[in-house]
């Protein structure tokens, strides 16, 4: 491994953990030799790529990177953050993403990045769908308080025609409440057979507060080909990148995690 890739993967560890490392940490998680952790550490702090912390030794990101961080955020908006995140899963899940938002009481699809599965699930962009019964509707609707969800559905959710109704999910507005606490502990929605039968979907969702906008992605798959086990698994991977969109933006959403 070249000293540019070993100093990529010390960095990726740290927007990964969201936290200074050390030695230690280079070692438990990069597998690295202790003699090569503290050489790269010493090498990058040297080039004014980290900063030691004299108290607890361990290494964080210079303002260097805080000033090239700043040129990103400017010339990088929301959607295109959201279409690298769902790029990366795609490629190592091979299941296609989704980007949408909300406008009024659906969720509306903004791209679409297929996947290489041999089973795809298949919706195109513009495509509307009930927000409380989709992961990116859910994931997006649980950034709201509760009396705002009762004021979105006074007269309780929507009767759907039999062609678009959807199979399971929210019957009512109290049980759509229930759904996105558990999408605000979990940070995430999952949605199984619901707006489209035969389908699941996990979603996350990500706002600018310098832009006021607000996206969701999410990873679809036919229902019948994941367990609990590896949606949990999926759930984990799709949350950890929302999770380095949501902290770099200053979205509260992700900034007051637990």
């Amino acid at each position: 491994m070249s000293i540019l890739e070993t100093a990529t993967a010390v960095l990726r560890l740290m927007a990964l953990r969201q936290s200074e490392v050390t030695m230690t940490d280079l070692v438990e998680h990069l597998s690295m030799p202790k003699s090569s952790a503290s050489r790269v550490l010493k090498q990058m702090a040297e080039e004014g790529l980290l900063v030691r912390n004299s108290t607890t030794l361990a290494y964080r990101p210079s303002l260097l990177l805080l000033e090239l961080a700043h040129i990103v955020r400017s010339s990088t908006p929301l959607i295109e953050m959201c279409a690298q995140a769902m790029d990366t899963l795609g490629t190592e899940t091979g299941h296609t993403g989704y980007i949408s938002l909300l406008d009024h009481n659906d969720v509306v699809v903004l791209r679409v990045r297929p996947g290489s599965q041999a089973l795809r699930a298949m919706t195109n962009a513009g495509r509307r769908l009930p927000s409380w019964a989709t992961s990116t509707g859910r994931a997006l609707l649980a950034r709201e308080s509760d009396a705002q969800i009762r004021e979105r559905f006074p007269d309780g959710l929507p009767v759907e025609t039999p062609s678009t109704a959807p199979i399971g999910g929210p019957a009512t507005v109290s049980e759509l409440i229930r759904a996105l606490d558990e999408t605000r502990r979990q940070r995430y929605a999952v949605a199984r057979n619901e707006a489209l039968s035969g389908v699941c979907s996990v979603g996350c969702a990500v706002a600018d507060p310098a832009s006021g906008e607000c996206l969701s992605f999410c990873l679809t798959f036919p229902s019948s080909n994941l367990g609990a086990d590896d949606i949990g698994h999926l759930a984990r991977r799709i949350t950890s990148h929302a999770e380095l969109i949501g902290r770099s933006l200053g979205d509260a959403f992700w900034t007051t995690m637990p």
